[in-house]
């Protein structure tokens, strides 16, 4: 970790942290061919971003990644993982087994993941998970510590999420309008 920095805006303190800073779990998938994978329950992850990188729902024996992890694939994408899934060797999980970190912390880190490695890799040049641990993302920090500042990154998710609610309401509110006017012009 380094490269304090303030933004003068607010009271918000960035640092850098590397990825293996904030997983203690790196592990590259396996490769399962598409002719070897039966039909199953288990989400298994492999790259890019069509249905978040879900390939097709499997019944093989493969090693199945925690719930609250994220993938981030050769291509640099990463996706939250909210349940237990598999993953093909494309595909990197990261997660910490000694710090527990909130679904709303790990969607921050995801879009910091995502903002950081976008444009990066490429077929020519793809991301493996041993180099993805010396990665480094930009994230608040407390002002007292080293440490990550957990609280602030849940509610902020948590902000953008009552937003993203409001915006969808304030679009379903004008549709229901829009037909009223309709129905009522007749």
């Amino acid at each position: 970790m380094n490269n304090d920095s303030n933004n003068s805006n607010s009271d918000i303190f960035w640092t850098e942290y590397r990825l293996d800073y904030l997983f203690d779990n790196i592990v590259q998938g396996k490769r399962l061919r598409k002719d070897d994978q039966v039909k199953g329950n288990l989400p298994f992850v492999m790259s890019g971003t069509t249905n978040t990188g879900i390939s097709k729902f499997i019944g093989n024996d493969v090693r199945q990644f925690p719930a609250n992890s994220i993938t981030i694939d050769i291509f640099g994408s990463a996706f939250y993982r909210p349940y237990k899934y598999g993953m093909g060797d494309d595909t990197g999980a990261y997660w910490n087994e000694k710090v527990s970190v909130d679904k709303m912390t790990m969607l921050f880190y995801t879009a910091s993941i995502n903002k950081s490695l976008y444009g990066i890799y490429d077929y020519g040049r793809k991301l493996r998970s041993t180099r993805a641990k010396s990665l480094v993302i930009q994230l608040p920090k407390k002002i007292e510590s080293r440490e990550p500042d957990y609280r602030l990154m849940s509610i902020y998710i948590r902000a953008i999420e009552k937003l993203v609610i409001r915006g969808v309401v304030n679009w379903k509110d004008k549709q229901i309008e829009a037909t009223r006017d309709v129905v009522n012009s007749d």
